[in-house]
Formats: structure tokens, C-alpha cells, sequence
């Protein structure tokens, strides 16, 4: 991944973790997302924590412990940005998706 690219995904980190410890965890989640309005939520599918506990495993890979590292956070979006040709692509995508 370029360095233009990871500029954007650490840009989403640190949006993620709200209390700027160097690492995400549910609670930082908790703070930034709302799940009460999640489809499965609304409809009794599932509670706001397991919608929270849904979204960290995207990321927590490397050692599931509840806590995402950047790395791990990295190589997600390593995997995402083989998809996408250019850099302004990728950035726009990072702006919409984490409204940065």
C-alpha cells in the first residue's frame, strides 16, 4: 500500500480510537457508533454490543483479543486497496466511509 494511502488509514485509526492510547477497543467503538440504529438491532436481531463485537472482528486478526493494533487495522485495508487503481480513489473512499 502506498504512503499516500496509509496517510488515509491511520487518519481512520485515530478516528477510532477516541481516547488516543494507540489502540482500538470496543469501548472506543462505543463512543463513535451508534448500533442502537443498526438494521439487526431495530429489529431485535441482535444487541448494540454484538453489533460492536461484528465490527472489531474485521480487524482483530492477528491476536483475538478485543484490541485492534494499527497493523492489524492496516491489513485490512492492504487487502481493500488491491482493489482500487488510484490513490484519489482510495482517498475518497476513506473520506465517505469514515467521514474524515
Amino acid at each position: 500500500m502506498s504512503d499516500a494511502r496509509k496517510v488515509w488509514v491511520r487518519a481512520a485509526y485515530d478516528k477510532l480510537d477516541v481516547n488516543k492510547d494507540g489502540r482500538v477497543t470496543l469501548q472506543d467503538i462505543a463512543q463513535i457508533y451508534d448500533a442502537s440504529e443498526h438494521p439487526d438491532v431495530r429489529e431485535g436481531r441482535k444487541t448494540p454490543n454484538e453489533v460492536f463485537q461484528d465490527f472489531m472482528m474485521q480487524w482483530d486478526t492477528q491476536v483475538a483479543d478485543g484490541i485492534v493494533t494499527f497493523e492489524e487495522f492496516c491489513d485490512y485495508y492492504e487487502g481493500v486497496s488491491c482493489s482500487i487503481d488510484r490513490d484519489d480513489y482510495f482517498a475518497l473512499m476513506m473520506k465517505n466511509a469514515w467521514k474524515l
